[in-house]
């Protein structure tokens, strides 16, 4: 569901708005070079056919299922979407994301196709996030994908899935934990400073916090290029996906992602309500060139 009044242009929906639905939440099985993959379908409650969504991704880790990615509330997005998005959680072959020639861009290619078809889907609202394989995966997807996918969040991720080519500007999140022994935490800032450079920010040393202090630390990039920022946190942690300061009773990730991936819904909002205010600008200005025009006429 859109922000309220907000309206997405027809070229931005996809085909199956308006359409009668005939996808509904449960598991379905699609056939991709040969093989037969399956992804996890959770509709919004209420779901109109004739309102745009979001579609968010989520890509599970290695040994993970797509079942537990639904079980954890597509990790804990779900929750703060507020029925506003379609949720997605693909199954990886071997419970990974090896993508060996592309096949797992192939995959997501294909879900794409079949969702924007049966539902009615804003795409310029079309997401991806992961921890670490599924991190990996969403990674690769901005990568090969910048024209599709908005944004991406990645979680304590690494350059395993590709990343081809990797030279167009997508809004990058992305998340490390200080003490990470799985996939270290330079191998996180490394695959940040690829959006670094294609979204044209002003490259710096971001702090991190130090071990032991259960803390978490956020840079927000400066000079990216518009619509492109890149938010990276740095946090006093191991290899985990829902990381939690001391003291804390519930991880703070959720909401970061959240915040990152609903900011562009409202830019968009702003940006077509600008819109609007010049056009009732425009039209108040020919009104008052018309109501002068009939002056004139009328004591000429």
């Amino acid at each position: 569901m859109t922000v309220m009044g907000e309206q997405s242009s027809p070229s931005s929906v996809s085909s199956g708005c308006g359409k009668t639905l005939t996808l509904h939440s449960g598991t379905y099985t699609t056939t991709v070079n040969g093989q037969q993959r399956q992804y996890t379908l959770t509709l919004p409650q209420g779901y109109n056919p004739s309102e745009p969504y979001k579609l968010i991704f989520g890509y599970h880790w290695l040994g993970g299922t797509m079942q537990d990615v639904v079980s954890g509330s597509y990790y804990g997005i779900q929750p703060l979407a507020g029925n506003s998005a379609v949720f997605v959680a693909p199954q990886g072959l071997n419970n990974g994301w090896g993508n060996s020639g592309g096949e797992d861009i192939t995959f997501t290619d294909q879900m794409l196709s079949t969702l924007e078809d049966a539902l009615c889907i804003d795409k310029t609202q079309v997401y991806s996030m992961g921890w670490s394989y599924g991190g990996a995966m969403s990674y690769a997807l901005a990568c090969a994908r910048p024209n599709v996918f908005r944004a991406v969040a990645v979680m304590s991720g690494a350059n395993l899935s590709g990343c081809s080519p990797g030279t167009q500007p997508v809004a990058y999140y992305a998340q490390h934990g200080v003490s990470d022994s799985v996939l270290p935490f330079t191998l996180g800032e490394q695959i940040r400073d690829t959006f670094v450079k294609d979204n044209a920010c002003t490259a710096t040393n971001p702090p991190a916090p130090a071990a032991g202090s259960g803390t978490h630390i956020k840079t927000e990039y400066s000079g990216c290029s518009s619509g492109h920022p890149v938010w990276w946190v740095a946090f006093d942690g191991p290899h985990e996906p829902l990381a939690t300061d001391a003291g804390a009773s519930s991880s703070w990730t959720p909401g970061q992602i959240w915040s990152f991936f609903s900011q562009f819904s409202l830019f968009k909002y702003a940006s077509e309500i600008f819109k609007e205010v010049l056009m009732g600008v425009e039209r108040m200005e020919n009104l008052g060139i018309l109501a002068i025009w009939s002056l004139n006429t009328l004591y000429l």
